[in-house]
C-alpha cells in the first residue's frame, strides 16, 4: 500500500479558486556578474507546484534585480571615487606646477640679486683694485651676506669687506697713476739763429745810418 503522504508536496501555494493559475515569470536573461554564486533552490522546490513555482521564480528575480542594483552602484561608486582621484591629482598637478613656478621665479630673483650685488662689488673695486676680478674672487662666498631682509644691498658692508682685502692683500691694490713729466720749452736764445738779412740803407732809420757811417769814420753834415 502506498502512503498517501507521499504523493502531497510538503507545502501548497495554490489556491482552490483559481483553477488556472498564471505562468511563471521567465527568469533573466543576461543577469549582471556576480561573483556569488545565487544560492541553491530550497529543499523541496521541485515539489512544488506551479504557483509555488511562480513565487519561488519571483524571489529569484528579486534578488537577481537587487544584485544588479548592488553591482550598478558599485559601479556608480568607483566612477566617483575615480573622478575624485583625478581632481585631486589634477588639483595636485597644479599645485606642484604653481610651486615650480614659484621656486623658478625665486630662483630668477636670487640670481638677478646676485647678479646686482656683483655690480656693486666690481663698481667699488674700479677705484681700489687693479683688476676688479679680484675683488669678484675674494668676495665670491660672500656675496649672499650683503642682501639684507628686504632685499637691499649693503654698500658698507661691501666697502668695509674690500677694504679689508686690501689690507691682506695690498699688491691687488691699484697703483697710483704717475704725474706727467713736463718737458721744458724750447729756449729761443739756445741753438743756431737764422741768419740776420742785411740792411737796406736806403730805407733804414737815420739813425741806423748814422751809426753805420760812424763805424765807417764817416760823418754826416746836419
Amino acid at each position: 500500500m502506498t502512503c498517501p503522504y507521499l504523493r502531497t508536496p510538503w507545502f501548497d501555494l495554490a489556491r482552490h479558486d483559481d483553477p488556472d493559475p498564471a505562468a511563471p515569470d521567465p527568469e533573466p536573461t543576461d543577469p549582471p556578474a556576480d561573483p556569488e554564486p545565487d544560492a541553491p533552490d530550497p529543499e523541496g522546490a521541485d515539489q512544488l507546484g506551479d504557483p509555488g513555482k511562480k513565487a519561488l521564480a519571483t524571489m529569484k528575480a528579486e534578488k537577481a534585480e537587487a544584485k544588479r542594483e548592488a553591482a550598478e552602484a558599485k559601479r556608480q561608486a568607483a566612477a566617483l571615487a575615480k573622478k575624485v582621484a583625478e581632481f585631486e591629482d589634477r588639483d595636485k598637478s597644479e599645485l606642484e606646477k604653481a610651486t615650480a613656478r614659484a621656486e623658478e621665479a625665486a630662483a630668477q630673483a636670487q640670481t638677478a640679486t646676485r647678479r646686482a650685488v656683483l655690480a656693486e662689488v666690481k663698481a667699488q673695486a674700479a677705484d681700489l683694485f687693479e683688476d676688479r676680478d679680484d675683488a669678484r674672487v675674494n668676495l665670491a662666498d660672500k656675496l649672499e651676506s650683503y642682501i639684507g631682509d628686504n632685499g637691499e644691498i649693503d654698500e658698507d658692508a661691501i666697502a668695509a669687506d674690500l677694504a679689508a682685502v686690501l689690507d691682506k692683500k695690498p699688491h691687488l691694490r691699484k697703483q697710483a697713476a704717475e704725474p706727467e713729466k713736463k718737458t721744458p720749452k724750447p729756449d729761443p736764445g739756445q741753438g743756431p739763429r737764422p741768419p740776420v738779412p742785411p740792411t737796406d740803407y736806403r730805407t733804414a732809420p737815420r739813425e741806423d745810418v748814422e751809426r753805420k757811417l760812424a763805424e765807417l769814420g764817416v760823418r754826416l753834415r746836419r
